[in-house]
């Protein structure tokens, strides 16, 4: 089994707040980003996952975000596994080549519970200097 961990910067909290009226302004634009963010993943596979994304506040050095970002901050983690191995895949043989073209410089929500500043409101996966997000992929399960 193929999983494909994604880490970020930005506020992907599913809250399931989908109406504006539902629950306040910031759950909403969390769950926004949540959506957002699926609707790129499954522009080539249907995915399931066994947990939302889970935060945690721990320091980043060495994760592979961009220069911009130090110290301990927020970072959503979530773990997704795709309906077939090998759906990322680029020509190169980068294992999630195509899922950073998919959701690289897609617009987000920002100013929400991040704890870093950003400066440019997308997912950045490819910048060395605001880079905001992670994608890995690795076989075994879910953690």
């Amino acid at each position: 089994m193929e999983i494909i961990e994604i880490q970020t910067l930005v506020d992907i909290t599913r809250t399931k707040v989908t109406r504006p009226n539902q629950g306040s302004p910031m759950a909403f634009d969390q769950n926004r980003n949540f959506i957002t963010l699926m609707q790129c993943i499954e522009l080539r596979s249907v995915v399931s996952y066994e947990f939302p994304p889970e935060v945690e506040n721990k320091d980043i050095k060495n994760m592979g975000f961009g220069s911009d970002f130090k110290g301990c901050q927020n970072v959503w983690r979530f773990e997704i596994i795709p309906d077939r191995v090998g759906v990322y895949t680029t020509e190169n043989g980068n294992p999630v080549g195509s899922l950073l073209n998919d959701i690289d410089s897609v617009p987000i929500i920002k100013n929400l519970t991040e704890t870093v500043n950003i400066h440019k409101a997308i997912f950045n996966c490819k910048d060395l200097a605001s880079r905001n997000t992670i994608i890995k992929a690795r076989t075994g399960t879910t953690t």
